[in-house]
């Protein structure tokens, strides 16, 4: 796997991609926590006012006006979506779901916060891994549960701790100082990446039994990094962070390739917690601010 080059700007070598801000979408009344995708291609959105929010698909992002479906008492953490279901979880623990009813109910899940769904288990402050709808307990590991992937291999989730456990067998990688906050695949590299409280983006290959080994570690952000999201093409992975910027990097050869940030760009103020891409090549990123700010790239 090469290693990322970079010049004394803290971009690739090459011509970066050029940002384009296409759309500014309002309407929550505090920080976004959580950006999802539902199986139309409509965007979802989750915060701190505890409303989930559905954004309809346009030609090169999302229509403007956005309709809130749900509404909880507690801050809303962390949505998905597929084709039949949407979940999101909530503050004070529980797991906001639409009813074959037709009717938005809160099922007790995990005491102290949600902050996983998936369409089939979720994880939350109690350190405790659960099946979805059932809620019976598959996993418990120490700290926070703050994000999960699964693979060929098994589930991992990332904690609070730092720490990245394998559910199926127990082993445990620490991975970053300050909580595991986002892991995906990398595209074409058949490894595992993680991004966390550490402000670093850590590239490993993974071994028999859920072990981990580590291929690669890059300053990525200037403070915590939040969420990774591949995009549609598989060209590129975005990283966003506390430090208040997006990170482009090239998946085949781990370059940065650029940074959205202020002065030079008219990104986000405070920081950013969500992002997700849409299928048509558009980049929607949230945060602190309550805005979701919708990306185009060129070059």
């Amino acid at each position: 796997m090469s290693h990322p080059t970079h010049n004394d700007s803290g971009t690739a070598q090459n011509p970066p991609l050029q940002p384009v801000l296409l759309q500014t979408l309002e309407g929550h009344q505090g920080a976004i926590y959580d950006l999802a995708l539902t199986g139309e291609g409509d965007l979802l959105s989750v915060g701190g006012d505890g409303l989930l929010v559905r954004w309809s698909a346009a030609d090169r992002g999302w229509a403007s006006g956005g309709k809130a479906v749900a509404k909880a008492a507690a801050p809303l953490f962390s949505v998905c979506a597929t084709e039949s279901v949407v979940l999101a979880g909530t503050g004070d623990g529980g797991v906001l779901s639409l009813e074959s009813g037709g009717q938005w109910a809160i099922k007790p899940a995990h005491p102290g916060g949600t902050y996983v769904v998936t369409s089939g288990a979720t994880g939350g402050a109690d350190g405790c891994w659960r099946t979805w709808p059932e809620g019976q307990e598959v996993a418990q590991v120490a700290g926070r549960i703050r994000c999960s992937i699964s693979t060929e291999v098994g589930t991992f989730v990332g904690t609070s701790e730092g720490t990245v456990h394998h559910l199926e067998s127990g082993v445990a990688t620490t991975a970053h100082e300050g909580a595991v906050r986002a892991l995906v695949l990398w595209p074409g590299k058949s490894a595992l990446a993680s991004v966390g409280g550490d402000g670093r983006l850590r590239i490993w290959e993974s071994e028999a039994g859920g072990r981990l080994s580590s291929v690669l570690s890059v300053d990525a952000h200037k403070g915590a990094v939040y969420r990774m999201a591949i995009s549609p093409d598989r060209r590129w992975v975005a990283t966003c962070s506390r430090d208040k910027s997006i990170a482009l990097w090239n998946a085949e050869t781990l370059a940065l390739e650029t940074r959205i940030a202020r002065p030079d760009w008219q990104g986000h103020v405070r920081s950013v917690n969500a992002m997700v891409w849409g299928e048509n090549g558009a980049l929607a990123t949230a945060g602190d601010g309550g805005r979701i700010l919708i990306w185009g790239f060129t070059g």
